[in-house]
């Protein structure tokens, strides 16, 4: 009997928590349904399909096969091109919030550009971050709205490169009003965690 396959390894941990468990609930579903039965010999093969010769000499069909491949890998390259252009813009509505460590030997940063909120009221953010060390396997950061000191709300999670750098976009339908906030901190999986970057 073949051992059921963990979820960390074939998924890994790259994501937010939000992800994470919708890629868990899915992937309990299909272990929950099992393998598919075995198909029937009788529909191994499409009736007819053994002895039908084809329309098109062999050359022609290489041809083809060669012009469709052409034509997909022009169609994709023109998607990639156009939408990786898209995702560079960020349109930032008000100046960089800043954000420093809270220790004082660390030299880590971030800042967060805060984008034009929506009709219905959902604001864009950019969040850069220098500085942060690379998280053990299964943690990573988490972003923070705070307000008179307070946690008021979460933003995201987030992970960094082995530099310690990273940008992040997320989204928030909370209304950002002066007086509000923002924390950095190591996750709930880590050992011990702190605030490491505040405004």
């Amino acid at each position: 009997m073949s051992k059921t396959p963990d979820f960390f390894d074939l998924v890994g941990d790259e994501g937010s928590p939000e992800e994470l468990e919708q890629l868990r609930r899915t992937h309990d579903m299909l272990l929950a349904a099992g393998p598919p039965p075995e198909l029937s010999p009788r529909l191994a093969e499409a009736p007819g399909m053994r002895n039908r010769s084809s329309w098109m000499p062999r050359r022609r069909r290489g041809a083809a096969f060669l012009l469709a491949a052409g034509v997909a890998a022009l169609a994709f390259g023109i998607g990639f091109y156009s939408g990786d252009r898209g995702s560079s813009d960020f349109s930032a509505g008000r100046e960089s919030i800043h954000m420093h460590a809270t220790h004082p030997n660390s030299l880590a940063s971030a800042s967060i550009q805060l984008g034009h909120p929506d009709e219905v009221g959902n604001w864009p953010l950019q969040l850069r971050v220098s500085g942060l060390k690379k998280l053990p396997k299964g943690t990573w950061y988490e972003l923070f709205l705070t307000e008179g000191g307070k946690i008021k709300a979460w933003c995201g999670a987030f992970s960094v490169a082995s530099d310690g750098r990273t940008t992040v976009r997320m989204s928030v339908p909370y209304k950002l009003e002066d007086g509000v906030g923002w924390i950095i901190t190591s996750s709930q999986r880590t050992p011990k965690p702190q605030v490491l970057l505040t405004t």
